[in-house]
């Protein structure tokens, strides 16, 4: 009995000793860490930090936590940022981000509110915490602009999975519920005001492939863009207008996708009727495009459902041969 009760003293002197070193070593990290982005140029400052959760966790607490990279104009800003990680597995980790904070850009500030915005991340042990997967969830959020406008959803979540073998790939899985883009982008689309102000739901499942991994570096230095999107699935639905879409983009330099999307359209002469009245397609061309469009769905049988080419190329935007918009922007800032 004597040698069981003296094991398990030496086990948990042992185990005390673990997790007061591992403690003060996170801590220290993570202060050493703020310094060096301070000393690179960054705005980064804290008003408390503290790691508790002896003995089963590392429960770590930041307070009054603001960052600034000066090189992409891109600042954050929190009362408070936590995250969690048992003490067995500090490579896991769940982060807790504040119900109010702060993203700032040379153009905007936005101020993000959320219900519940959480991560469970996991990383390759080792200096360069490489992210293996993730998953965040987020509810009632809404994102309001100094420039005028505010987005929200009631629901989503984003998983991401590093591909095995390949550190730059990353598997994409979203799914959001009650979506409200902004009023002003919902006004330029639809300015005969047929839609609903909130999607109904959104659904994408992708890999996208980056030029560099997702790691510490991607904080530190710049963050990693996109060079190729495979896009296995898209679902939405917004209102009665139903749109999936899938195929391969690749991605340039500058962030502009070339490639091309397969698009089934169901309701789609709705879809060309907010484009005319938004401006984006000339009444002459908006009729003209019904008619070929017509005709492409009569061949399928499905008067209502289009099958038809999303065509990205030279910075604009193809809906089969008729070019509908500039392209969109992939860079990361």
């Amino acid at each position: 009995m004597r040698v069981l009760l003296g094991l398990v003293t030496l086990l948990a002197v042992i185990w005390a000793g673990y997790w007061a070193l591992a403690a003060r070593g996170l801590e220290t990290g993570l202060s050493r860490w703020v310094e060096a982005r301070r000393a690179e140029g960054w705005a980064a400052d804290y008003a408390g930090l503290a790691v508790t959760g002896f003995p089963a966790r590392f429960d770590t607490a930041f307070t009054g936590l603001s960052l600034a990279d000066p090189e992409t104009g891109l600042a954050w800003s929190a009362p408070h940022f936590a995250f969690t990680a048992a003490s067995h597995r500090p490579q896991a980790i769940t982060a807790i981000w504040p119900p109010s904070q702060q993203i700032a850009t040379p153009r905007e500030k936005i101020a993000v509110n959320a219900a519940l915005m959480q991560g469970r991340l996991e990383f390759r042990p080792g200096p360069a915490l490489a992210l293996i997967g993730a998953d965040y969830r987020f509810e009632d959020l809404r994102l309001t602009s100094t420039a005028g406008w505010m987005a929200a959803a009631g629901r989503a979540d984003l998983t991401s999975a590093a591909v095995e073998g390949q550190a730059d790939v990353q598997m994409i899985d979203l799914q959001a519920q009650a979506m409200r883009p902004p009023a002003r982008l919902l006004a330029r689309l639809d300015r005969a005001g047929v839609l609903p102000d909130v999607f109904d739901r959104l659904a994408m499942r992708a890999t996208l492939s980056f030029d560099a991994p997702w790691d510490r570096r991607a904080v530190e230095d710049r963050r990693p863009q996109i060079t190729r999107l495979d896009l296995d699935s898209l679902d939405a639905k917004w209102g009665d207008l139903e749109l999936r879409a899938a195929g391969t983009l690749e991605v340039d330099a500058q962030g502009l996708p070339q490639g091309t999307l397969t698009l089934r359209a169901t309701n789609w002469r709705e879809m060309v009727e907010i484009a005319r009245a938004s401006g984006q397609l000339p009444a002459g061309v908006a009729d003209n495009l019904t008619r070929a469009l017509a005709f492409l769905a009569g061949r399928s049988g499905r008067p209502e459902t289009l099958d038809i080419p999303l065509r990205f190329a030279g910075g604009s935007t193809w809906l089969g041969p008729v070019p509908v918009g500039p392209a969109p922007d992939f860079t990361i800032r």
